[in-house]
């Protein structure tokens, strides 16, 4: 049975492609619904060139009662018409395939993507004008970097030579320093011997001062103790005293 167009939007697109190949039918920018027709064409055409012309017929008398004729049954699945042939220079006729159907989603997805062409198309100017802008863009850039890398040179340059500069005064006054310095520490050696023999007798001073500290300390402890024993034994006399008086005031008052 012969694929109809509607039959044939069920394959893939790769599959279809094949078809129209073997079919000598060039796809390039052909949408998948056009493809299909196309294919469907084709094969009509090519059935139609196998098919052998029936002979004509002897004439034969016509029987006295003529039978009607059987009907031929129609196919179950519609068959696409063939599109009438347009002369040169004038609008390809469009077909009526209706507001439903795969037809009438295919021409929608045609449309769209006619649409979608003409779009594509805008895009690709417009990436066309940005890419020369990034090219102008890069060229300015890379003059500016040449420029902004002579000029650093030159500076860097430049602070080299003051750096250097720099140095060399500094060199100089750190060699004027060492030589105060060695002056100074002749006099300084000779000082810190002095410093040294003061603090050698100083620290014998204070070994003295930290004996006589410690004996003062002991006596103080001592003191400390016979005041601590004295305090001790007031105590004892004035607990003695209490008790005396407590005694007495007894006495005076019950007898």
């Amino acid at each position: 049975m012969t694929e109809t167009a509607e039959v044939l939007l069920q394959k893939t697109r790769n599959e279809l492609d094949e078809i129209a190949v073997k079919l000598g039918i060039n796809t390039v920018g052909l949408a998948k619904t056009k493809m299909a027709e196309s294919i469907v064409e084709a094969r009509k055409k090519a059935a139609a060139k196998e098919t052998p012309k029936p002979k004509a017929e002897t004439s034969k008398p016509k029987a006295e009662t003529s039978k009607p004729k059987a009907e031929t049954p129609k196919s179950a699945q519609p068959i696409l018409k063939e599109a009438p042939k347009v002369e040169a220079g004038k609008q390809k006729p469009k077909l009526s395939i209706g507001k439903k159907g795969v037809y009438a989603k295919c021409a929608a997805i045609d449309a769209q993507i006619s649409e979608n062409n003409e779009a594509v198309a805008v895009i690709g100017a417009g990436i066309d004008e940005i890419n020369d802008g990034i090219k102008g863009l890069r060229s300015d850039m890379d003059k500016k970097a040449v420029k902004m890398r002579q000029d650093g040179t030159s500076m860097l340059q430049q602070g080299i030579k003051e750096h250097n500069k720099g140095v060399k005064e500094k060199l100089n006054g750190i060699d004027a320093q060492i030589k105060a310095n060695k002056k100074a520490a002749a006099n300084m050696e000779k000082g810190v011997k002095e410093i040294h023999t003061g603090i050698k007798e100083m620290q014998t001073s204070i070994d003295r001062k930290a004996d006589e500290i410690q004996n003062g300390i002991k006596m103080m402890y001592s003191g400390i103790k016979v005041i601590q024993t004295g305090i001790r034994e007031m105590g004892e006399k004035f607990e003695g005293f209490r008790d005396e008086a407590t005694n007495y005031k007894h006495d005076f008052y019950y007898g």
